[in-house]
Formats: C-alpha cells, sequence, structure tokens
C-alpha cells in the first residue's frame, strides 16, 4: 500500500468513527418532561410525587425547591423511581411547578417488550389534613426534546 492509499484509508477511518459517534449520540433520547394539564381543585397545592420510569433514567432536576425531600434511584436495571416530598406546609408547589422538572434519558436499547414508559401519582392538599392522589399514565406526560446534558454525554 503506497503512502496516498494509506493516507486515504487513515482519513476513511477517522470519518467512520466520527460518523459512528455521532449515531451514537443521537441515538441517546435525552428529555424535558412536565405534566402539562394536572387538575387541580381551589386551593390545592402540590405536596408530594411518586414517579416510576421504566427503560429511562433521571439525567438531571433543574429546580428542586428548598423545603422539598426528592430522592432518585437510578437503578441499573433502567427502572428509576423518583419521589418527592414536602418538609413543611410552606413548600407546597402549584401545577406550574411541574412544567419542565425533570430530564430524564431514554434507554437507547431497550427490550421491545420494556418500552420507555412514565407513569406515577403526585400527592395534592388544600388544608395539609387531607391528601388527594392523583394518578399518572403516559398520556398525562409530556415529553419534549432536551439538549444535552453532560451525565447523558458521559461527562
Amino acid at each position: 500500500m503506497n503512502r496516498k492509499s494509506k493516507k486515504k484509508a487513515f482519513a476513511f477511518c477517522v470519518f467512520a468513527a466520527l460518523l459512528l459517534l455521532s449515531s451514537m449520540k443521537a441515538q441517546c433520547q435525552v428529555m424535558s418532561v412536565s405534566i402539562p394539564a394536572l387538575h387541580l381543585a381551589n386551593n390545592e397545592r402540590i405536596v408530594g410525587f411518586e414517579i416510576y420510569v421504566r427503560s429511562g433514567r433521571i439525567a438531571l432536576l433543574p429546580n428542586v425547591p428548598i423545603g422539598w425531600n426528592i430522592s432518585v434511584d437510578n437503578d441499573p436495571s433502567w427502572n428509576t423511581v423518583i419521589k418527592g416530598s414536602i418538609d413543611v406546609g410552606a413548600a407546597a408547589m402549584d401545577p406550574d411547578f411541574l412544567q419542565d422538572f425533570m430530564v430524564v434519558e431514554a434507554e437507547k436499547d431497550a427490550a421491545s417488550d420494556a418500552p420507555f414508559d412514565l407513569q406515577g401519582e403526585v400527592v395534592v392538599t388544600s388544608d395539609f389534613i387531607k391528601e388527594r392522589r392523583i394518578k399518572l399514565s403516559m398520556k398525562d406526560f409530556a415529553t419534549k426534546r432536551a439538549g444535552s446534558t453532560k451525565a447523558a454525554d458521559g461527562h
């Protein structure tokens, strides 16, 4: 192989590697999650939530309010649970809190019998004595493509 052929082969390999890396990054589905239509009664406020992510993980929590206790279990099985609750009544939130409240990464190689899914419940109250639990299924969540996160990029 002459020197010109070696350069062409090397350039092709570099191009192929870059193409492969860029397609791998594109397969990574990082999305911002909202609950846009949570139906609250008069004076009800959010005091807790529990969300189950199948074939995904929590990549980012952009706004953790003061007075909230939030735990994330990003299990290696890609079945994640995030739970949040207030420590004091003054920390109760309006539904706007659930706008782009978390960023998730869908598992890129999820099994066909375990597609990406979100489910859970939001706990609300108007008097801090009686609570109401609002069940959520995938149709209750809105997702939109998010900018990449350092965690999702592997940094």
